[in-house]
């Protein structure tokens, strides 16, 4: 099964505009992919301003900051809802890291491959197809070692820190829970994230030895309806995974404040919707659809 092989629909044919060459498409990707890398750079670095500051910051300060209030619209503009200053102030990290994924993955997709249109009827809307080269193996190991340093630094070395009395232990209590209430938060995305990748990891290569083992399988549009929905079209594997590894890296933080119980009860519903996860990656082979393909439903 390959990406010529595949029973997705055609995709309509790219325009006769300039986008559409490979040169234009590429160093407009690579432009994206800057613009994506200063927002996450920008990110992490407010991020370790956050945790110095709120470290640092007066009694009187912090309280300042965290009895204002943030007002926002929710459910569709439907509600209005408030949120702590302290809370607002650790979400702006997280709002710039989003924010570079809406152009990182774009400029991934335009270097490695394309993206098309496919009509759809009905209530559905219409979709993208984005079809690229997936990375090596060694590439995509190398990569989940980002995520894994970042959980590192904000959960494991701040813990083994206070363990033997240094940094954050001694803060003053509303210190303290600022600076964890940001590492915690930013930990259990990093570790979240180091899951998602060592699944699609595991999930890659358990789908390439499969490949290689029966190579003349034909495509069954016919089967594997339900695998498709699940693995390729909303790819739960990985929503799975992606929570199970936010609860394992984060449940920690809860032996320096005996929360025993509370880390045994986190660790262990993590470490089965981490399984669930990579069980369900493991029958990607039966949504009877190649590497390197990705659809997105509007």
């Amino acid at each position: 099964m390959n990406a010529a092989s595949s029973p997705i629909p055609p995709a309509i044919p790219a325009p006769a505009a300039s986008d559409a060459t490979p040169r234009v498409r590429s160093s407009r990707g690579l432009v994206l992919l800057g613009i994506g890398s200063v927002l996450a750079l920008c990110g992490m670095a407010l991020l370790a301003v956050i945790i110095a500051g709120t470290a640092t910051l007066q009694t009187e300060s912090l309280a300042r900051i965290a009895n204002r209030t943030v007002t926002y619209r929710a459910e569709f503009g439907l509600v209005e809802r408030k949120l702590s200053g302290l809370s607002a102030l650790t979400a702006g990290p997280g709002i710039l890291l989003v924010t570079a994924t809406c152009f990182l993955i774009p400029g991934y997709l335009r270097r490695r491959g394309t993206m098309h249109g496919i009509p759809t009827s009905g209530l559905r809307g219409g979709s993208v197809l984005a079809t690229y080269r997936p990375l090596a193996l060694w590439a995509h190991g190398l990569w989940s070692l980002v995520p894994l340093a970042a959980w590192v630094l904000l959960i494991l070395v701040p813990l083994r820190s206070m363990a033997g009395g240094g940094w954050p232990a001694g803060l003053r209590e509303e210190n303290s829970t600022a600076v964890w209430l940001a590492l915690g938060f930013y930990g259990a995305v990093a570790s979240g994230l180091f899951a998602v990748v060592v699944t699609s990891l595991i999930k890659k290569a358990y789908f390439l030895a499969w490949l290689r083992q029966h190579p003349d399988t034909p495509v069954d549009e016919g089967k594997g309806a339900f695998w498709r929905w699940v693995c390729f079209t909303w790819r739960f594997d990985l929503w799975l995974a992606g929570f199970g590894g936010a609860l394992i890296g984060v449940c920690w933080i809860g032996l320096e404040f005996d929360g025993q119980q509370f880390v045994m009860v986190a660790a262990l519903t993590g470490l089965a919707l981490l399984l669930a996860g990579i069980i369900m990656s493991l029958n990607y082979w039966r949504a009877n659809r190649p590497l390197g393909t990705a659809l997105s439903n509007a």
